[in-house]
């Protein structure tokens, strides 16, 4: 090697360590405690159906069923029939014995109620253990008799027309009559009559006959005995203009004017009728006259006109 020339030194190397690399952190979600659980409610949603299908049905069992005479009711009045909830389930084509287990029958008794004829509304139902199914209810009343053809048909003081064959004739000769109507029932029981006459007369004999809180009421203590609808079938549209006349027990007619919610101007009020009808029986000693019944108008503003009633109504008679 030539003189002066410098031997090439090695590159001293530096050792490369090797990286340790992180292995993957193992999740808790693989962890041997986490799949046994999963295991296990996998096994329960497997064998839940089976083990149902094999236990007993507890809506079959007779601690589970409640019969017709274990649905309570709301206190009925005395004209409600006794044999009401049978009639209801016979009505429904519900079957007398029926499980508490089954999650519809509140809704399937409450339904079977409202249909009845007898019942206005359903206010609740409730079941509970012991078998017991409590039904409140607030009941239709009758308020008068419709004279037809062929008998009385009652109904109560919105015209809707009620079971006849839950009367009596004495049951019948409690009520006021309604006569005059030529219509006949639109609708079948539990429904409104469908003739604004019949149901303004409905409202008069609901309100003549309602008890007063000092005792008695004005059907009775006035000695009525009939309700005359007007000689003409009204429309829906001019049923406000519907006068009625009242007739007594001794044959004497008033003429008494529109039912009592009317709001036509002209019309007295209610309690200025009453008192009309008070004066009149106070200044004559009654209503009747010994030689003829009279022919009595309290809706004149001047003052109640009378005369006797004649065989043959006068050209003058309300329409």
């Amino acid at each position: 090697m030539a003189k002066g020339s410098a031997t090439p030194r090695k590159k001293a190397t530096k050792a490369v360590e090797p990286v340790a690399v992180p292995t993957r952190v193992r999740s808790g979600y693989y962890q041997p405690r986490h799949l046994m659980v999963a295991a296990a409610l996998l096994l329960l949603v497997l064998v839940t159906p089976v083990i149902l299908r094999r236990m007993p049905a507890l809506s079959g069992r007779p601690e589970y069923v409640v019969r017709v005479e274990q649905i309570v009711i709301t206190p009925p009045p005395r004209w409600i029939p006794a044999n009401l909830t049978s009639q209801v389930f016979e009505r429904a084509g519900l079957q007398e014995r029926q499980s508490l287990q089954d999650p519809l029958l509140s809704e399937k008794i409450a339904a079977a109620f409202h249909t009845h004829p007898w019942i206005e509304t359903v206010v609740s139902v409730r079941k509970s253990f012991p078998p017991r199914v409590q039904v409140d209810v607030v009941y239709r009343e009758p308020v008068a008799m419709v004279r037809g053809v062929d008998g009385f048909y009652p109904i109560d003081r919105h015209g809707v027309l009620l079971p006849a064959r839950d009367f009596t004739q004495t049951d019948v000769e409690q009520y006021p009559v309604i006569e005059r109507v030529a219509s006949v029932p639109m609708g079948t029981l539990g429904e409104p009559w469908g003739d604004p006459a019949v149901a303004g007369a409905a409202e008069l004999a609901a309100t003549l006959s309602r008890n007063r809180p000092e005792g008695g009421n004005w059907w009775k203590e006035l000695d009525l005995a009939a309700i005359l609808v007007p000689r003409r079938v009204a429309l829906a549209d001019d049923a406000d203009e519907l006068q009625y006349q009242l007739r007594t027990s001794g044959g004497s007619e008033i003429f008494w004017g529109r039912r009592p919610g009317s709001r036509h101007p002209g019309e007295l009020p209610l309690a200025q009728k009453i008192q009309r009808l008070q004066d009149f029986r106070r200044d004559y000693g009654g209503f009747d006259d010994p030689h003829g019944p009279y022919q009595i108008d309290i809706r004149p503003w001047q003052g109640i006109q009378r005369g006797i009633l004649a065989q043959e109504p006068r050209s003058t008679q309300v329409q």
